[in-house]
């Protein structure tokens, strides 16, 4: 019979399963879970990753509008004052 190096094949002894418990084999390749699962978790880290940047650029552009909303009734008042002086 031929052995498992020769066909490429592992083991029962070898197999590990999923660290997810889904049945199906992991290997160290795949940090122990099938592939199916390792896709999923990549594709969930993009979407928390995407989620964060998206969540700093709102907080960066709320900050930027409220500057420059402090800065458009800082003119206004400046303005009004002007045109204070102006009438009296």
């Amino acid at each position: 019979m031929e052995s498992s190096k020769e066909t490429g094949c592992r083991d029962p002894e070898d197999a590990i399963l999923c660290i997810n418990e889904c049945d199906f084999f992991g290997s160290a390749a795949t940090m122990n879970m099938c592939s199916k699962c390792q896709k999923d978790m990549i594709l969930l880290k993009q979407e928390h990753a995407n989620l964060a940047a998206g969540s700093n650029k709102d907080i960066v552009y709320k900050r930027s509008s409220n500057d420059e909303s402090e800065l458009a009734l800082a003119d206004i008042a400046v303005a009004s004052a002007n045109l204070a002086s102006q009438i009296s």
